[in-house]
């Protein structure tokens, strides 16, 4: 069978995550992965993360081991999906029974929208069959390590870490920035914050994209959760601190819901996630939950808009827009015609004047009759909310009832369009407005100099 005939997903029944292998000269780790079925030849994968070196005597290797092969175990989801089949091997040693309960979460929950897209009629549970050598034994308490050092925090470019980067400068923490497959905005945005950033790059087999073109099945894998291992996998490389991601409460708001099958998005960005990987680290490498944890975890969307509209120094050099972390983007900015953009433009306009946003995004996406079916999706409208990482309806209805209020907004057609639409639009809705600005109860209870640095937005 060439690679290059058609390949079909029903005639795999198993996926295998094989091992895993780490050069401590060159700061590589190397992932082995096979799908396999009875009448069908097995097909191998391989997926290299390429890690900014440290220095050898600083590096944490029996808490790094510990994490890498629980990354292998999440990264192999990539090549699950082409398939999905209804077993999951194990044959790589060293995950803990917590680890093993980790992956069935990460499956179930963060491949909820790929099931529910690729038809299923429910979430993966596949069996997860641990074929190596013995299970590994938990981490006892006594060993965990506590969190000290200076933090290690993931930037995606977009307005979110860059509020995390400033609480944590202003509170003269040293955040150190950390990016996977790091793009040109990415680095744009890296040299406005004046501190250092390190990469790793995440290399994936390239049969993954030609089995996808060939028939395999394709759709949202839990990014965040394996972006957070391998910054996890870094810091123990660089005897560095805590991981601080800059996950907001929004994330933790369903896409839809299908019979009682919650489907999130952003499922890997959630409280709900980020619990299960604060549980699993110390059993499973000997890390306290202080190593893990969004600083932004009490905020909404639209409170962190706030913050990131006094920071102008960023405001022509950072994106969110999706366009920019495509595989050949380049260096690009805002399109102006995605759910990211049509969101983060409304949640600004709470803040910023329409002269401001035209120079951000080179455009006035509120004064184009041709954006109101995307306003529509995000206000809950029509359909449900986009598959996107954006706020809540009731946090896109909050923004628009603000910019209804104010005079420079008020005029545009978008605007307009609503108040026509959508009775008492511009009237303050208390109820509404307070659940959206308040500051929610989730969150991890953070060490003390990371607790006064939330507070600065609270």
């Amino acid at each position: 069978m060439s690679w290059f005939m058609a390949f079909d997903p029903t005639a795999y029944t198993t996926f295998s995550y094989r091992e895993y292998r780490f050069s401590g000269t060159r700061f590589e780790a190397t992932f082995h992965f096979r799908l396999s079925g009875e009448a069908v030849p097995d097909i191998d994968f391989t997926e290299k993360i390429q890690f900014t070196p440290g220095l050898s005597e600083r590096v944490d290797t029996l808490r790094l081991d510990s994490l890498l092969v629980l990354l292998g175990a999440v990264l192999g989801l990539s090549y699950y999906k082409l398939a999905a089949p209804n077993e999951y091997r194990i044959d790589a040693p060293g995950l803990t029974e917590h680890a093993l309960d980790y992956l069935a979460l990460v499956i179930q929950a963060g491949m909820a929208e790929f099931a529910y897209r690729n038809g299923l009629k429910g979430p993966l549970q596949p069996d997860i069959v641990n074929t190596a050598p013995g299970v590994a034994s938990a981490w006892p308490k006594s060993r965990w390590r506590e969190q000290y050092g200076d933090p290690i925090v993931p930037i995606g470019g977009g307005k979110d870490s860059v509020v995390s980067v400033e609480l944590l400068h202003q509170h003269r923490l040293h955040p150190i920035q950390f990016a996977v497959n790091a793009n040109p905005t990415i680095r744009r945005v890296a040299r406005a914050s004046g501190h250092p950033l390190v990469t790793a790059q995440r290399t994936i087999d390239p049969r993954l994209l030609e089995l996808n073109a060939e028939g395999g099945k394709n759709g949202h894998v839990p990014v965040t959760a394996m972006n957070s291992l391998i910054a996890l996998c870094q810091s123990r490389i660089l005897d560095g601190g805590p991981v601080v991601m800059s996950n907001e409460s929004s994330a933790s708001d369903e896409t839809l819901e299908v019979e009682g099958w919650s489907i999130n998005h952003q499922w890997s960005k959630s409280w709900e996630a980020e619990r299960a990987l604060q549980d699993v680290i110390g059993p499973q490498a000997g890390l306290s939950s202080e190593h893990y944890f969004s600083l932004l975890r009490p905020f909404s969307e639209l409170r962190i808009a706030g913050a990131f509209a006094k920071y102008p120094q960023y405001h022509r050099v950072a994106t969110s827009c999706n366009r920019a972390y495509r595989m050949d983007a380049g260096d690009v900015g805002w399109c102006g015609e995605c759910d990211k953009c049509r969101f983060v433009y409304l949640a600004l306009s709470a803040y910023l004047a329409p002269g401001a946003l035209r120079a951000i995004f080179g455009r006035d996406l509120l004064h184009e009759s041709e954006q109101i079916p995307g306003y529509e999706e995000l206000l809950g409208l029509a359909r449900h909310k986009p598959f996107e990482c954006v706020g809540t309806e009731a946090e896109s209805m909050v923004a628009l009832s603000v910019a209804a209020r104010r005079q420079e907004w008020a005029g545009h057609r978008v605007v307009a369009h609503f108040e026509d639409v959508i009775p008492g639009l511009a009237d303050v809705h208390e109820e509404l407005e307070h659940r959206v600005w308040s500051a929610s109860a989730d969150g991890a209870t953070l060490p003390p100099a990371y607790q006064e640095a939330q507070g600065a937005l609270r």
